[in-house]
């Protein structure tokens, strides 16, 4: 066994390990990297370069819009902006066959897009329709999967914590025009989910049953709660979209937008801002750490030759370009179980980028495909974080297998998604296409 293969098995074993016993995710990576690095170069070869890594991965030019982002979406959650945004779309949806479900679908997707973040959206929205959906006898696996997975729409829909991190691990990517990329597959995406609802719903009508029927006049009432909503994209993405600012400029915007929303709707509370700032800073800090022990582990593949070896691997079987996406997102699908979203990305895009670019797909293609594959990963056990969220809202009792027997059919319509997009690349590349720069 050669020196590169022990230094490899060393790494994965301790992973491994830390991660069976408990340890935080940025501690296992960073630990088990370091680990790996000091078998194959030694300490003080080890020493410089996770200093390195460190360094040049908390300079890394897409991530100074992390916080920004993440801020605008802390305000807009302790100010309470989203709570409305149900009740206002209900009375669109609310009549249909499982009119709650995509009810529920449909905000998520607007409420991830104010906040960027999927545990808010899942976390804010689930905790006004679980119960609205409880009262109403609907069938507890079909409430609590649509949204565990409803709440990964904020991935997907820009601006995406995400996508930020993509930009991250790629280079020579542009984050708007991957923030653009992801719109249509994100519509998609919803529009699919609320098929399968209404389907099953139709199937299953006393498990997903309609609710009232509102008058003309009270839905129209209803969409003023989504002129916040409106009023961010137009600042965010129609800014970036005919070349205003940047996606970095766009976080700082963003951030100064929402603050005029609250002023404007007399909500602007300064313990609240500072509630959202002390929040800001704790999850930044966990991002920042996971995104440098991803990128020791990362370094480690790359001293061994693995990544070279993975990619040798899969294009030597010569496969057409859609096969050989296929394998990688199965791949993705299968390390998404046990990895934390961060660390999945920061591992895999060095590996499997060079690979889809190889197989004639551009790198904001993949971009958007590497975070629907996150979307899964936050769904399947065992660590897939919106399924504790949702579990932790539920009722009592409920175990954490019935939101994921709930969230399955949600993979199988995120997987119809991923086949659309590799045989119709350009539901993702047109509008980038069309961007001012």
């Amino acid at each position: 066994m050669t020196p590169d293969s022990i230094g490899l098995m060393i790494c994965l074993g301790l992973m491994i390990s830390f991660l069976i016993i408990g340890m935080p995710i940025f501690m296992a990576l960073l630990l088990a990297g370091i680990g790996g690095m000091q078998y194959l170069i030694g300490f003080d070869g080890m020493a410089n370069i996770v200093g390195k890594l460190a360094f040049n991965q908390l300079l890394g030019y897409p991530l100074l819009a992390v916080p920004m982002f993440i801020f605008m979406g802390n305000l807009l959650t302790t100010h309470k902006m989203g709570d409305e945004l149900f009740n206002g779309l209900y009375k669109w949806f609310g009549a249909l066959p499982g009119g709650l479900a995509i009810a529920s679908t449909v905000v998520c997707a607007i409420f991830g897009f104010m906040s960027g973040s999927n545990t808010a959206a899942a976390a804010t929205i689930g905790s006004v329709a679980i119960p609205a959906m409880e009262q109403r006898k609907y069938a507890r696996t079909l409430s609590l999967g649509t949204l565990a997975v409803a709440g990964t729409l904020a991935a997907l829909i820009p601006p995406s914590t995400i996508m930020l991190i993509y930009g991250g691990a790629a280079s020579n990517v542009s984050i708007g025009k991957v923030f653009v990329g992801g719109i249509v597959p994100g519509l998609l995406l919803t529009v699919l989910m609320s098929i399968y609802i209404l389907i099953y719903a139709r199937l299953n009508p006393t498990l997903a049953p309609r609710g009232t029927k509102s008058s003309l006049y009270e839905k129209i009432i209803g969409l003023k709660e989504l002129a916040p909503a409106a009023v961010l994209f137009i600042v965010i993405i129609g800014g970036m979209f005919v070349g205003l600012f940047t996606a970095i400029e766009a976080s700082a915007a963003s951030v100064f937008a929402t603050l005029l929303l609250l002023v404007f709707y007399r909500r602007l509370s300064i313990p609240r801002v500072a509630e959202a700032a002390r929040s800001t800073i704790k999850v930044a800090g966990m991002i920042y750490m996971i995104i440098i022990g991803a990128s020791v582990l990362s370094h480690v593949f790359f001293l061994t030759g693995f990544s070279d070896f993975v990619a040798g691997l899969i294009t030597g079987l010569e496969l057409p370009g859609w096969a050989t996406m296929i394998m990688i997102l199965l791949i993705l699908t299968v390390l998404g179980m046990f990895l934390d979203v961060i660390a999945l990305i920061m591992i895999a895009v060095p590996i499997f980028l060079p690979i889809a670019i190889h197989a004639g797909y551009d790198g904001v293609w993949f971009g958007v495909m590497m975070v629907i594959a996150s979307e899964m990963a936050l769904c399947t056990p065992p660590v897939g974080v919106n399924l504790f969220v949702i579990q932790g809202i539920a009722p009592r009792g409920t175990s954490l297998m019935t939101v994921a027997r709930g969230a399955a059919p949600f993979i199988g319509v995120i997987w119809i998604l991923l086949l659309i997009l590799i045989f119709y690349p350009e539901v993702v590349t047109w509008l980038p296409s069309k961007m001012a720069y």
